[in-house]
């Protein structure tokens, strides 16, 4: 009964309680009896922990236990016009929060990633954006697409790539720019033109009617005849609504056909070892007459 309070705040029909001493899986079988609930198939989250999912099997032996995420990813694939608000203003007041912080220019050099970071989520957080978080890379470090330290430090002479978001009325935003500082070589810059040309290629292949591997395949297959292919190591894209990371995804062998109300990021990257790394990430919304982008923040080079 420690989270009652708020749990009796959710738009939940049926709740169950126990308290610290009692078997909740005990509990848990009575209150389903009493309620009349067969038991031969549950429907359980595919982000619950194993430490509930594991004994509730146990206590459940002759039911069979299902992810629930293919029912409700396809629930939540279209937004009506309050959700499109809602992770439209989530992305403009993101974008707002990246503008402030970027407008120190070189004053970040030497800062650490994870000091960029927090001014960043904080920026955010003073817009009412809730769940704020970063991924900050400098330098080499952006060459590691899923790049987790935040202790490196900002450098003259080195790229910098911010991947981040929050959500605002439980939506999220999802958006990456990369910058440079100092005078970009000509590799760094011919990387990016051919980024940038990819995502802006995702752009026109988001239509009703398209098929979402085709995003992928037209960005992936700009990215490989510029000599890029095999720096381009993750899928172009992924829905995004409630949850950061939402089905269905712009990848090879995603089947789905694009529909009105549909979002999903379209990130193209390319990604040196030891020498740099180049992501583009805006989010997309599907219309009826086409697709809008919601990220307002410019794609071109900006460099300090």
């Amino acid at each position: 009964t420690v989270y009652q309070t708020e749990v009796e705040e959710w738009d939940v029909a049926d709740k169950c309680y126990w308290k610290d001493g009692e078997d909740p899986w005990k509990i848990l079988k009575g209150f389903l009896a009493g309620q009349g609930y067969g038991r031969k198939k549950m429907m359980v989250d595919g982000s619950m922990p194993s430490r509930f999912t594991f004994p509730m099997m146990d206590a459940f032996p002759e039911t069979a236990f299902v992810l629930a995420d293919g029912l409700y990813s396809r629930l939540r694939r279209r937004k009506d016009e309050e959700e499109y608000e809602a992770m439209k203003t989530s992305c403009q007041l993101c974008s707002e929060a990246l503008e402030e912080v970027m407008a120190q220019g070189r004053g970040l050099i030497g800062m650490t990633e994870g000091q960029l970071r927090d001014i960043l989520c904080r920026a955010m957080e003073k817009r009412g954006i809730s769940n704020a978080g970063a991924l900050v890379c400098a330098g080499e470090n952006a060459a590691i697409p899923h790049y987790t330290r935040s202790d490196g430090k900002i450098e003259d002479g080195k790229c910098l790539l911010v991947d981040f978001g929050g959500t605002f009325d439980g939506y999220w935003s999802d958006m990456t720019r990369t910058f440079y500082f100092g005078a970009p070589p000509e590799d760094f810059r011919r990387a990016y033109e051919v980024v940038r040309e990819a995502l802006l290629l995702g752009h026109k292949e988001a239509y009703p009617g398209n098929r979402m591997e085709n995003v992928d395949k037209a960005v992936r297959g700009l990215i490989e005849r510029r000599g890029y292919g095999a720096y381009f190591t993750h899928r172009t894209g992924h829905g995004i609504g409630l949850e950061c990371h939402e089905q269905p995804c712009a990848a090879q062998g995603e089947m789905a056909v694009m529909e009105p109300g549909m979002a999903f990021s379209i990130e193209p990257g390319i990604y040196l070892p030891g020498k740099f790394g180049i992501r583009i990430e805006d989010q997309a919304f599907l219309t009826e007459d086409g697709v809008e982008i919601l990220h307002p923040f410019p794609r071109e080079l900006r460099v300090f």
